[in-house]
């Protein structure tokens, strides 16, 4: 990516937010006051340019969710998707009486800002560029157990950046999250990414991760994707680089000091997710899967 501007992807995610919930179908996915506070985030560019205009134009919004379908069908329904099973997986973590939450590479997902709402005595800390993370910064800023710590996770381990942010505690379990981050970084960073958020997240904490699954002809995409998908990441300078198969997924993350404890691909989300919110039927992107896992004990 451009270092120097904020995440495409982030945008592009973020604005497929917006347009699902349009939709009679995907809208059933969004948590409540997840559009109103991606909105907030995305601020102007949720309201202006040719975005702007194919929100206030049915037609315009109808050809966006065509060209959906064309270019990788079901990818906004993965999306929404994910954050849910995600969101599920906090929820409970917080239940369990965890009180501390870490996103690293947050982009412009709500989770944290709408959960800090709802749990004042949790802090939630959002490790992000600095170059995406400004603008959100901006539109939430007030929050008092929202934290934001602005790092280059390609240059800085989580577990270092965290020992200069005062809202951190180090003596707390804590959740640590990593949506949409593994699969634009190489194996080896990816590894030490994942062995800083076991540390981070402690004995009695958990780690959730999404990683593109590596199929047996070894092509690191989202089933079925377009060519246009590729080259249009490639030309944001933010290439698929990463990605394991489900063999070898228990031994790269104990490797990394993390026990499995759970595994979800599309199957699991239709079944846990998209089922019980009657959207069973709907198209669902295939390629990514999403982790659950622990800190081993040392």
């Amino acid at each position: 990516m451009d270092h120097r501007t904020p995440s495409d992807t982030a945008t592009l995610i973020a604005r497929g937010t917006l347009l699902s919930a349009r939709d009679p179908d995907l809208a059933a996915l969004l948590a409540p006051d997840e559009e109103e506070s991606v909105r907030r985030i995305l601020g102007d560019r949720a309201s202006g340019g040719w975005f702007g205009f194919a929100m206030e134009n049915s037609w315009a919004s109808r050809a966006l969710m065509l060209a959906e379908r064309f270019l990788l069908g079901g990818i906004f329904t993965h999306y929404l998707a994910r954050k849910r099973w995600i969101e599920k997986e906090v929820r409970q973590g917080l239940d369990q009486e965890i009180r501390q939450v870490i996103v690293l590479g947050a982009g412009y997902d709500s989770l944290a800002c709408r959960l800090a709402a709802q749990f004042p005595e949790v802090s939630f800390i959002e490790l992000d560029h600095p170059a995406t993370q400004a603008s959100k910064h901006a539109a939430l800023a007030g929050c008092p157990n929202l934290h934001f710590m602005p790092v280059d996770l390609g240059k800085t381990m989580p577990a270092d950046a965290l020992a200069a942010c005062a809202a951190f505690d180090d003596s707390l379990p804590s959740i640590v999250v990593a949506e949409g981050l593994t699969m634009y970084f190489p194996e080896e960073k990816v590894a030490g990414i994942l062995r800083s958020a076991a540390s981070l997240a402690g004995e009695e904490g958990r780690v959730i991760f999404t990683f593109m699954e590596l199929p047996e002809d070894g092509k690191l995409s989202f089933r079925g994707q377009s060519p246009v998908v590729a080259w249009w990441l490639r030309l944001r300078s933010e290439p698929f680089l990463w990605g394991c198969s489900r063999d070898e997924l228990r031994g790269f993350l104990r490797a990394c000091g993390l026990k499995l404890d759970a595994v979800a691909n599309h199957r699991d989300l239709r079944s846990r997710i998209l089922a019980p919110r009657r959207a069973a039927r709907l198209p669902l992107a295939r390629g990514e899967c999403l982790c659950l896992c622990h800190p081993l004990c040392s």
